[in-house]
């Protein structure tokens, strides 16, 4: 054996042994920042310490879920945990494929791309400019709101944001004012509120939605959460797992975001009718609406419009992005039917629960074991996935 030959039966070994420890140190790094979001978001929810429940924690679910599905009267296996949407369910779909529609922009082309009904995009917003989608050139973002009609609305969004979070929703009020939030303001105060995100928006034009999903709560845009996975034992079709109708409030405004404190109606899949609503506990004890708290409109009974139209849409769009094999979608029913307003890869686990737990469902339970989801926590620590570099 030369003396090459020699050195390199060493060195390879330990090169491979040197690859696997900077692997477990990058994945102990992002199990420690995984678990203190964690505890971050169990402090967040400002209840005194005897609210809290501290044996749910070994389980896998924060203080808050607990309540939520009513853990000390339920069948914990029965759902999937905070610690198991954390570490296994964001996996579901490869994360370069995650990133596709994680981007609102590229969300929009590719839904436009497979002939999806999406809502009309206005351009991208960025350094104090509008460029319009898809003609060419820029507009300075006050000649933008100059252009506008009065009464016409648009939303600005971030380009990746999960939680309703970085929505500036904007009217047209007159030549000199527009209302961003709700709040009147001249063009350049508004390019000054842009400025403070220091990230780029889409431009979306506002929608309008049907008079009976607007009667749920008027000053929000309300839609409709679906969560599609694939059926293992059926060919790996597309199915719905689970729907439910969010709906706005005073204090989620101007989205109707469930963890800014908006309500959710389970849909019956069937004949899309809403059941009565919930929202995430403020306290020990969780709340059932039949009507509206804040308005007093009527929600348990109600049929949803085009539910059907609804249900082919959805499963369109799962079929055609069947690579997106895990997708919770956005959908708005409008005057005249439904549209694609996002999809999401953080699918609203705890807002779909909050009505039934997901394992309840033979074919969500089979996904989900072939998938590394299992209905127990095993005694094993969570597997935590390190992309390497490409």
């Amino acid at each position: 054996m030369s003396a090459g030959s020699a050195v390199g039966a060493v060195v390879r070994p330990v090169r491979g042994v040197l690859g696997r420890v900077r692997r477990k140190v990058r994945a102990a790094r992002v199990l420690l920042k995984e678990l203190r979001k964690l505890a971050r978001k169990e402090r967040q929810w400002q209840v005194p310490l005897a609210m809290r429940h501290p044996r749910f924690w070994f389980k896998g679910f924060l203080s808050r879920s607990a309540v939520l599905y009513d853990l000390q009267h339920t069948d914990h296996g029965q759902y999937v945990s905070d610690l198991q949407r954390l570490f296994r369910t964001k996996y579901m779909v490869h994360a370069r494929l995650q990133d596709v529609i994680n981007n609102k922009l590229t969300t929009h082309l590719l839904l436009r791309a497979m002939d999806v009904r999406s809502p009309e995009l206005l351009g991208l917003y960025s350094r104090g400019a509008v460029h319009p989608f898809p003609a060419e050139g820029r507009v300075p973002i006050e000649e933008f709101l100059g252009r506008m009609t009065e009464g016409e609305k648009v939303f600005f969004k971030v380009l990746a944001g999960a939680e309703g979070k970085n929505i500036v929703a904007v009217e047209k009020v007159d030549a000199t004012t527009v209302r961003a939030n709700g709040e009147a303001m001249a063009p350049e105060q508004m390019k000054q509120l842009l400025g403070t995100h220091d990230r780029p928006f889409i431009v979306e034009r506002g929608l309008a939605q049907h008079e009976v999903v607007g009667g749920l709560y008027p000053n929000t845009v309300n839609t409709v959460r679906v969560l599609t996975m694939l059926d293992v034992n059926n060919g790996y079709e597309p199915f719905i797992a689970l729907a439910v109708q969010r709906i706005g409030c005073r204090r989620a405004e101007p989205s109707d975001n469930w963890s800014r404190g908006g309500l959710s109606s389970r849909i019956d899949l069937e004949t899309g009718e809403l059941g009565p609503a919930t929202r995430l506990p403020d306290s020990n004890v969780k709340e059932w609406f039949d009507a509206h708290p804040d308005t007093g409109a009527q929600i348990e009974g109600v049929v949803l419009p085009y539910w059907q139209e609804t249900r082919d849409l959805v499963m369109h769009a799962a079929r055609v992005l069947s690579f997106m094999e895990y997708v919770g979608w956005d959908i708005v029913i409008g005057p005249e039917g439904p549209l694609v307003l996002e999809a999401n890869i953080n699918t609203g686990v705890n807002v779909l629960q909050s009505h039934q737990p997901l394992f309840a469902d033979p074919r969500v339970r089979a996904y989900y074991a072939e998938r590394g989801v299992h209905t127990e926590l095993g005694s094993e620590p969570p597997a935590v996935v390190v992309e390497e570099p490409v």
